[in-house]
């Protein structure tokens, strides 16, 4: 048993998944312009209803199921040669490390087990927290068999979503110390409980004494700097 495993999320906390996700819309338009790319995002935004994640691969069937004329070996392409390791934020891999110097980093993220597990292993995240990666569908959910698979006395959550982080603040107040990351959309949203800490970026990981870890604070602390 370790004493402190870290739970890494991965889209706008290790990795720019806003900036990617303009690129690929970017290159959609351009291949299919605006107005069929405006109904790929539509069939991206159903398929993710109805399977409650992100499901890149799905997207790509179901839209060349409604649209066969279109080039779609052309837009699977697009989705295809993405080099996710051009969209690791600055200072993800030294966060990381310094992380790995307290306790354990594990990988936990959302998404499908193609694309999402494509974008951890080819950014060299992946190799980065020693393969120890869990692809979940509900992480909130789902936190349970990642405490059994690596068990610990404590658990820092890091993530860029307030919602998840509030909900794992509720189900586990003491198990587990939450820290907000604020890159991307989500980080902007109201939720409570609040974060135990904050940073701005995930590089500033490295300025969090270790002890901040262990402890849980009230939603109305100030922000780590």
């Amino acid at each position: 048993m370790s004493d402190l495993a870290f739970l890494l999320d991965v889209d706008n906390t290790l990795l720019d998944n806003d900036r990617l996700k303009g690129d690929l819309d970017a290159a959609v338009r351009k291949l299919i312009g605006p107005d069929n790319a405006a109904e790929f995002w539509r069939v991206y935004e159903g398929v993710r209803k109805s399977e409650e994640y992100v499901d890149l691969p799905e997207t790509l069937r179901e839209f060349a199921r409604l649209l066969p004329d279109l080039p779609q070996e052309g837009i699977a392409e697009i989705v295809n040669r993405v080099d996710f390791r051009a969209y690791v934020y600055p200072g993800a891999f030294d966060a990381i490390a310094h992380l790995k110097s307290l306790g354990l980093a594990v990988i936990v993220s959302d998404g499908d087990q193609v694309f999402q597990k494509r974008k951890i292993e080819e950014s060299g995240l992946a190799n980065a927290v020693d393969g120890r990666v869990i692809l979940t569908v509900h992480k909130q959910a789902e936190l349970g068999s990642v405490f059994s698979r690596y068990p610990a006395s404590h658990y820092a959550l890091i993530d860029d979503k307030t919602a998840i982080i509030a909900d794992i603040g509720r189900e586990y107040p003491e198990l587990v110390t939450t820290v907000l990351v604020c890159q991307g959309k989500y980080a902007r949203l109201a939720a409570r409980p609040g974060p135990d800490l904050v940073v701005p970026h995930i590089a500033d990981l490295v300025h969090i004494p270790v002890e901040d870890y262990w402890r849980t604070v009230p939603a109305s602390a100030s922000p780590a700097s």
